[in-house]
């Protein structure tokens, strides 16, 4: 079996990307969180990819709105710090980051490999453990 790992994806052109305007997109075909990604140009030019779900609830990112270099989630107004995605208030609870990189005017994303596929009895005991 062929080992899977973290693959850069292409997630919207360079002008789709207005400054302070989150871009949300779908960019792999895994069923999982991590086809989901947010772009935000910042203010100082730099091109932010999120995971484009909100670590509180399953709120996308890219429905938000972008001010100072903070993006605001639209669902419960959790604030999070560009380019780090800290959250502005409770640091452990921040925004999954990927790194980014520019090809031929493509904003690209370093995505994670996608996890392995497990039975619902491997899930609910991980959910167990975790609790």
């Amino acid at each position: 079996m062929a080992t899977v790992t973290a693959a850069w994806e292409r997630v919207c052109r360079v002008e789709e990307a207005a400054h302070d305007t989150p871009v949300g997109r779908v960019v792999g075909s895994s069923g999982q969180d991590r086809d989901r990604v947010c772009v935000v140009a910042t203010s100082d030019g730099e091109y932010v990819a999120l995971l484009d779900r909100c670590p509180h609830r399953d709120i996308a990112l890219s429905g938000g709105v972008v001010r100072d270099n903070t993006l605001i989630c639209p669902g419960h107004f959790w604030r999070f710090e560009l380019p780090s995605g800290t959250r502005t208030d409770l640091p452990d609870r921040g925004a999954t980051v990927y790194p980014t990189r520019i090809v031929d005017g493509w904003v690209e994303a370093l995505l994670p490999a996608p996890a392995a596929p497990q039975s619902i009895r491997e899930w609910l005991l991980a959910q167990a453990r975790q609790d």
